[in-house]
């Protein structure tokens, strides 16, 4: 199972299989046939595509990225290339015969469609539709013994020396091509006087947050070294220690797990502000049971009865964790060679959050996940209830609350939060910069747009000081359509199957950073494009629950609230109104009057309709209450509601006034003529009569006029007698 060649192109045998990562293509092949399954979205009933190409030996093999062509190494020297419309073939051979072809690459370059990497350098061609051959557009040369490749980065990295441990770095985007400096990589020096040799299953290009990473295993040391591609340096970020003399690397949403082969665990980071610390302990890997088994490749036909499959419910006794013939595909697919499964990574969300007791921490964790938006939402909804419920301390409450309420606010200014259920992506470049960046790095806002296909192209970071570069960033932010997994007492779940699509975690861009490119013409199709909560739903599904669920002083609530009004002011975020009135509500309950006075004349609650109606409401045992939510509806200029509620008062000709005054001419004058006459003074209602009929035209031909008229006369006549 050797990946010499390529780690993103590893080429697997045992039945003759190769992943396409250009395509998100795996594929089966046989000396004349070829069998190829997308794994975008991941589908463990898929059905393989089929294709008849000369006899020959496969070394490796890649669709273009119109899969108009295959091109299949089929010696050191040689590469053969298929058209599938034409069914024409044509070889290109090295010209020297002390040149070897160590491996290919379709790539979006505007200036070439393929790279042949040799042990003596990059050629680069076109292809030519017309003539149908290969074009040679520039040739460099290299020492090189190995190298490394992702299609999602674009990023190319070619070791040489005698530790292979010298690289040269390319960055092969429809931008241009971006030569990276050349750097080292660390390596421990042993007891003894041999010199260990980095092998390229040692070396991982993965993409996290936009940022792309180069992760290197240094098995003298046990670390795992990371480094960050800038355009004029190469820096190292930091060291993880592994406990395994043979690890690997996968990425699931944007969460680093390091696979601990001989341990038989994974390890979760979540290096978003460049932590190093673990998300949690060591944690299994389970395989999930119930999916459909594959068929062996080789002998498989393309007709649609051989695809059909039987449920394996015995995968424990066939699929080891872990096993001999795994071969892991990055960013989160595993080829489990010897039982003919591909399996697809999923995190255990709900799991993960139980497993630590740092609530900030976790919420935090949650609020960065995007494949499943809406099982992070819930589970940090529930979190929130459930902190309150049990009292926790106020200032650790108030860190957590702080957590969902930047979350929003950021999903406000990225326009994440209001991404609908299908969302696409596209491409931006990035102008010329000279000026440096301080910081710690965030991803950049997300663009909307039309997607592009193939487009998605590479920046490297001007970060670091005095730096400065030209990079086309994207935004490749894919969500899995994939159903959830039901989670059972596992942290990590292997989604297996059949091989065929598989939605695969992109990574938002950063502007000036070494960027992901990746093929976006995939569909989201999850139900939220983020787990953000906003403000209504932090009233809707914790406060008011909790209101109803917590008994005993209220105390507690009004302040947990409180603390959450401070935060959404820092971040000048919108409350709901409710909650303004569940907070007068508990101050009342509690009959701290003189608090929520406090409170409303500094505008901690925010003056509204709602907020005044219940003030009115809880004034019935506080004048001064009251008077607050008179004062505020006329702040508000609710001239009716303020009218209407001097003469529930009794304050007749002040709310006569007021209607004269701001011209309210939507009371109904029975509600005064009632008054006035109930107060059984015949000038009172004769003056309420004078007021209406000079103040609303037509007055006088209204059923009140008359029936109040009369009334009138009767008064005075009975006065008269």
């Amino acid at each position: 199972m050797s990946r010499k060649t390529s780690s993103s192109q590893p080429s697997i045998g045992l039945g003759g299989l190769h992943y396409d990562d250009g395509n998100k293509l795996l594929i089966s092949s046989t000396s004349n046939q070829i069998f190829s399954w997308k794994t975008v979205p991941f589908n463990p009933l898929a059905t393989p595509t089929s294709d008849s190409i000369p006899e020959g030996p496969i070394l490796s093999i890649r669709f273009s990225l119109d899969t108009k062509l295959i091109a299949m190494q089929r010696s050191s020297t040689e590469i053969q290339f298929w058209n599938r419309e034409t069914q024409e073939a044509f070889s290109h051979t090295c010209r020297s015969e002390s040149e070897n072809i160590l491996g290919f690459f379709w790539t979006d370059c505007r200036q070439c469609d393929i790279v042949i990497v040799k042990n003596s350098g990059l050629d680069l061609f076109a292809y030519d539709s017309v003539s149908k051959s290969l074009d040679l557009v520039e040739a460099r040369k290299l020492n090189v013994s190995w190298y490394v490749y992702t299609h999602e980065s674009r990023l190319l990295l070619l070791a040489s020396g005698m530790q292979c441990r010298t690289f040269n770095g390319f960055q092969l985007s429809s931008a241009g091509i971006i030569r990276l400096p050349k750097f080292d990589m660390a390596m421990a020096k042993p007891e003894a006087n041999s010199k260990p040799v980095l092998a390229a299953e040692d070396v991982y290009i993965v993409t996290i947050y936009g940022r792309i990473y180069c992760l290197q295993v240094d098995r003298v040391a046990m670390l795992l070294h990371s480094y960050r591609f800038y355009r004029d340096a190469v820096v190292q970020q930091g060291s993880l220690p592994i406990y395994s003399s043979k690890i690997a690397v996968s990425v699931v949403d944007n969460v680093l797990l390091v696979h601990q082969i001989d341990a038989k665990v994974v390890i979760l980071y979540d290096i978003f502000a460049d932590s190093r610390a673990p998300i949690s302990a060591p944690l299994p890997l389970l395989l999930r049971r119930g999916f459909p088994r594959s068929h062996s490749s080789s002998s498989r036909s393309a007709g649609k009865d051989s695809e059909s499959s039987e449920v394996n419910d015995t995968i424990d006794n066939e699929a080891v964790v872990y096993g001999d013939y795994w071969t892991f595909l990055v960013p989160d697919l595993i080829c489990d060679v010897s039982n003919k499964f591909l399996w697809k990574i999923h995190l255990d969300l709900e799991a993960i959050s139980a497993s630590s007791s740092e609530v900030p921490s976790v919420l935090e964790f949650l609020q960065r996940r995007k494949l499943e938006a809406n099982k992070a939402k819930q589970l940090s909804l529930g979190i929130a209830r459930t902190v309150i419920l049990e009292r926790r301390p106020v200032s650790m409450v108030a860190r957590a609350i702080d957590v969902l309420v930047s979350s929003y606010s950021l999903s406000l200014k990225t326009g994440s939060y209001f991404k609908g259920m299908k969302t696409e992506t596209t491409s931006s470049v990035v102008p010329n910069t000279s000026s440096a960046r301080s910081g710690t790095d965030e991803p950049a806002s997300r663009v909307d747009g039309k997607s592009v296909r193939h487009e998605s192209t590479v920046g490297v970071d001007s970060e670091y000081t005095n730096r400065s570069s030209t990079f086309s960033a994207s935004d490749s932010e894919e969500n899995a359509s994939t159903e959830p997994l039901k989670t059972d007492s596992s942290y990590l779940q292997l989604g297996g199957g059949k091989v065929d699509r598989a939605n695969l975690t992109g990574a938002q861009s950063s502007s000036t950073e070494c960027q992901p490119s990746s093929n976006i013409s995939e569909q989201q199709d999850s139900q939220l494009s983020s787990p953000a909560i906003s403000p209504d739903e932090m009233y809707q599904f914790v406060f008011a629950p909790v209101e109803e669920e917590m008994v005993g002083d209220p105390s507690y609530l009004v302040a947990v609230i409180i603390e959450f009004l401070r935060s959404a002011s820092m971040e000048k975020i919108k409350v709901h109104p409710n909650l303004y009135v569940l907070t007068i509500q508990l101050l009342v309950r509690n009959e701290r009057y003189a608090e929520l006075g406090l409170f409303v004349m500094n505008k901690i609650l925010e003056p509204s309709k709602e907020v005044a109606l219940q003030l009115l409401e809880s004034g019935r045992q506080s004048i001064q209450t009251r008077k607050l939510g008179l004062d505020m509806l006329r702040q508000l200029s609710l001239h009716h509601d303020y009218v209407l509620m001097l003469a529930q008062d009794g304050h007749y000709n002040e709310a006569l006034r007021y209607a004269r005054k701001h011209k309210v001419t939507t009371v109904r004058p029975s509600l005064f003529l009632e008054a006035a006459f109930s107060s059984n003074d015949s000038q009172h209602l004769a003056a309420v009569l004078r007021f209406f009929s000079d103040f609303i035209p037509d007055f006088q031909t209204t059923s009140d006029f008359n029936t109040y008229y009369g009334i009138l006369n009767e008064m005075n006549t009975s006065i008269a007698v």
